[in-house]
């Protein structure tokens, strides 16, 4: 039997000017950090347009399948967004990922930095901070703060509500989807022989690209529905006053 030496929802604790952080989930952050930064610049020196291969390949296929999703629920008005969304799903992949490798010499785990409730709440914040980014850039400060009173001023409570429950939900789902899949993960570790268990790594790696995904999706959703007001007011003016195209004019006509 395998003797774990990990322990679930422990962490490496330090402090910084009085308040407290896990050293763990600091380090294993900056080194995906630095990996992807590293990988970008190795591709990106050595681009080949005519004749793509290797890993060029597959990150421009995960590119574009990033870009259509962005097309398909965002829209034009939410390109900006993209470096930003499709970074957070690299990174937040490859945050679920780790955590189904070991330490080198050891019999230990590493923890995945989305285990860490402080870390996924970190990145629902970032989301939080991109709605109202781009519903205030999109709208206008005016026309964002204004949205919040429609259909009428008694709504503002049930819209403010919305607006707050969101990072909430995102922090949490993250986390505890992760954290139940870690806690599997250990006890099939525990129930089978020594040796890898395929099985554990295949449902590992399905969980982290899944989580990622729907993490994805609901920061476009929530991106998207911070700028619904002025994408619906484009939408309804474009009905309103349609593009007539010009009349050709025929042979006979100077």
């Amino acid at each position: 039997m395998v003797n774990l030496e990990i322990r679930v929802g422990e962490h490496i604790t330090g402090h910084l000017l009085g308040l407290p952080f896990h050293w763990d989930t600091l380090i294993q952050s900056w080194v995906i950090m630095l990996g992807l930064i590293l990988v970008s610049l190795f591709v990106t020196r050595r681009l080949n347009q005519e004749r793509p291969h290797g890993l060029q390949n597959i990150l421009e296929t995960i590119m574009e399948f990033l870009r259509e999703q962005m097309a398909e629920n965002v829209g034009p008005a939410g390109r900006g967004a993209f470096p930003f969304v499709s970074s957070l799903f690299l990174f937040i992949l490859f945050s679920n990922l780790i955590g189904l490798f070991g330490v080198p010499g050891t019999t230990e785990i590493i923890k995945s930095p989305t285990e860490d409730l402080g870390f996924t709440i970190a990145m629902a914040l970032l989301v939080f901070g991109s709605m109202l980014y781009y519903g205030i850039k999109v709208q206008g400060l005016k026309k964002y703060i204004l949205s919040f009173f429609k259909p009428n001023f008694l709504f503002f409570p049930i819209h403010l509500i919305d607006l707050l429950v969101k990072p909430v939900t995102l922090a949490f789902r993250l986390f505890g989807n992760i954290f139940a899949g870690a806690v599997f993960l250990l006890i099939l570790f525990k129930l089978l022989p020594a040796g890898p268990p395929v099985i554990a790594l295949i449902i590992g790696i399905f969980v982290g690209v899944i989580q990622a995904y729907l993490f994805m999706m609901l920061a476009m959703a929530y991106i998207s529905s911070a700028m619904e007001d002025s994408m619906e007011d484009e939408e309804a003016q474009e009905k309103q006053n349609p593009q007539i195209p010009p009349a050709s004019e025929g042979p006979g006509v100077r």
